[in-house]
């Protein structure tokens, strides 16, 4: 089952921006949402970042933006933790909420409806150490059932199985 989560996206960034090394770009709403949307599909997850202030124009919107994320800005001279609260608030389900944040008042909030909170250091040091595991199903599967047999084991089974001789 998923579990939706609900991030606060400057929060997460500023320490995104703290946890990566020298040699990376600097992290921007960008990169946070590529990196975020690549672990929230790769693990099946329903993940909604409100970033603070205005809903940038079209073409930025499209950068920011992953298929697999819901992005909300929360609009001009509004934090996005007063957002966050009132998503809590409003949501008739939030105890089945993940609020990851490292603000006091969002965390009190989400406890108070229930919702577990979630540190953006704890949660960020997940997302990195799941993204940085190799994929599954390519570590199980022989490579014979990505790309064929050859041509010389597929005569030899066909002649196993008394099709050729």
């Amino acid at each position: 089952m998923r579990v939706p989560i609900l991030i606060d996206g400057n929060n997460l960034l500023h320490h995104a921006r703290r946890a990566s090394d020298a040699s990376t770009p600097l992290m921007g709403q960008s990169m946070l949402c590529d990196t975020l949307g690549h672990w929230a599909r790769r693990f099946r997850q329903d993940v909604h970042i409100v970033f603070d202030g205005p809903e940038p124009d079209a073409q930025r919107a499209r950068q920011i933006g992953h298929p697999a994320l819901r992005v909300t800005f929360s609009g001009a001279g509004v934090p996005a933790d007063t957002v966050i609260q009132t998503m809590l608030e409003s949501d008739p389900a939030a105890r089945r909420l993940i609020v990851v944040s490292s603000d006091r008042a969002v965390v009190r909030a989400a406890r108070r409806r229930r919702a577990t909170p979630a540190g953006v250091e704890e949660f960020w040091a997940r997302v990195q150490r799941d993204l940085s595991r190799p994929l599954r199903s390519a570590a199980r599967e022989p490579a014979e059932k990505r790309a064929g047999l050859t041509p010389g084991a597929t005569q030899q089974w066909l002649e196993e199985f008394g099709f050729e001789r």
